[in-house]
């Protein structure tokens, strides 16, 4: 037990905590592998595929409204009462889907209009909550000095059941109808909820702001507008989310154009999101730690765009006949590449970060943040995208483009970087540093 504990730098009183937060992580990541292949299969096959770049459209649209509406809320119930009743909404949502498919499948009734794309909406306007509130409490539950060791750990309890929730419905969706493994989801959620209940009420030892005391809408926004380091973060996150839309467009081209069938362009595709998965949680296990330590967590972003330029300029290249190899095999291996960097560095580097955010202003400013990068990087995505699906420009043109996009990331990722160094500095001073984190206190006494 000792050895665990050292080799994963944890404390013996952490335990209870990391495992009754991992259990909650793992659970919300197995509903989300499952709603996002049922509402996506129910919607190719009720719809049609032509019509998701509109669900695209709508849910960045819808994200934003719902991370300002948060924000706005977040000043107005406790904590812990919105955590909660956020929850219970997501239960319903999951609860109302289940009942109109399995009313559809055993009873023949016909749903009403726009059900599928309610569905399709609902059911990825749940998963993007659930994991924002679940990383909210994994923010309450440990200090700031120990969240890199932490957060990474939680991070790879969510990417393990996500590979548990995709495998799953991928052996049981031949077996059981959708009404059934949507309604596995619900079921799920009312475990869930009931394990964030000890969690939040035993184990929150950040600074809790009196209901009615935290920050309003607009202060929280004059906040983020008056704060260089989280401006700057916003652009970079805006940027790494179209670069990462652009680059898996690019893989679904090609992935078209090699294979024809259903059968084999699903295989396919089932193959990427496999390795990917497992990829995924050995870099976030076993890595990610590291990383943050050797490269410090201000200079992520900078790294990170410095990667993208580099399969930007890659993509370029053979888009352009410039390399020799086969152009699937490169792709997938890129897209993997761009996958790890968000999915397994950019994420929990993210949430490392936003914990310097005052506690006064942490909920609401990080709604507002999250609801803007999500809405306009999916939106200039999506444009760039468009360029190249409206025939505007081809893809060696596209990723030319984006060569310089994130030569211009590297720019602001080295501002970010310097930005940030002044931000730890003034933590250090007056945030709550845990005297018992060695590494904290070292910071502390070199500052």
């Amino acid at each position: 037990m000792n050895a665990i504990l050292r080799l994963l730098t944890l404390r013996r009183n952490e335990v209870p905590r990391l495992l009754n937060a991992a259990l909650v992580f793992f659970l919300v990541a197995v509903n989300d592998g499952i709603v996002k292949s049922v509402a996506a299969g129910v919607f190719n096959i009720r719809v049609g595929v032509e019509y998701l770049p509109n669900m695209y459209a709508w849910i960045a649209v819808l994200f934003a409204i719902n991370m300002a509406g948060l924000s706005w809320l977040s000043a107005k119930v406790a904590r812990q009462q919105l955590l909660f009743g956020l929850m219970g909404v997501v239960a319903l949502l999951l609860l109302l889907n289940t009942t109109a498919l399995w009313l559809e499948h055993s009873r023949g009734v016909e749903p009403v209009v726009g059900f599928f794309p309610f569905l399709f909406i609902s059911s990825e306007l749940c998963r993007s909550l659930c994991a924002f509130q679940v990383w909210i409490v994994a923010g309450g539950i440990c200090y700031t000095s120990r969240a890199k060791v932490l957060f990474p750990l939680l991070a790879a309890s969510a990417y393990l059941g996500d590979i548990t929730g995709g495998f799953a419905t991928g052996l049981l969706g031949r077996l059981l109808a959708s009404y059934q493994l949507y309604g596995l989801t619900f079921l799920n959620m009312i475990v869930v909820i009931a394990a964030l209940r000890p969690l939040v009420r035993r184990y929150f030892v950040s600074q809790e702001t009196a209901e009615g005391e935290g920050a309003s809408l607009p202060e929280n926004f004059r906040f983020f507008l008056r704060s260089a380091d989280l401006r700057l973060l916003f652009a970079l996150s805006v940027a790494v989310f179209a670069v990462y839309t652009a680059i898996h467009y690019a893989f679904n081209v090609v992935a078209r154009e090699n294979y024809l069938t259903e059968g084999e362009i699903t295989g396919f595709l089932g193959m990427f999101y496999g390795t990917a998965g497992f990829a995924t949680l050995l870099v976030t296990a076993f890595a990610l730690r590291v990383l943050l330590r050797w490269l410090g967590t201000g200079s992520v972003y900078l790294w990170v765009s410095v990667f993208y330029a580099a399969v930007a300029v890659v993509l370029l290249a053979l888009f352009g006949d410039l390399l020799p190899m086969g152009g699937v095999a490169v792709v997938f291996a890129l897209n993997l590449v761009s996958f790890l960097l968000l999915d397994s560095i950019v994420a929990p580097a993210y949430q490392v970060l936003i914990k310097l955010i005052p506690a006064r202003n942490s909920d609401g400013t990080r709604m507002i943040m999250e609801g803007g990068f999500m809405l306009l990087g999916g939106l200039v995505g999506a444009g760039f995208t468009m360029l190249h699906a409206r025939e505007v420009l081809s893809l060696e043109q596209l990723f030319g483009l984006l060569t310089i996009v994130c030569a211009l990331m590297v720019i602001v990722g080295w501002r970010y970087k310097r930005a940030y160094t002044q931000v730890l500095i003034r933590a250090v001073r007056e945030q709550d540093i845990d005297v018992e984190d060695d590494q904290a206190m070292e910071s502390l006494v070199k500052v």
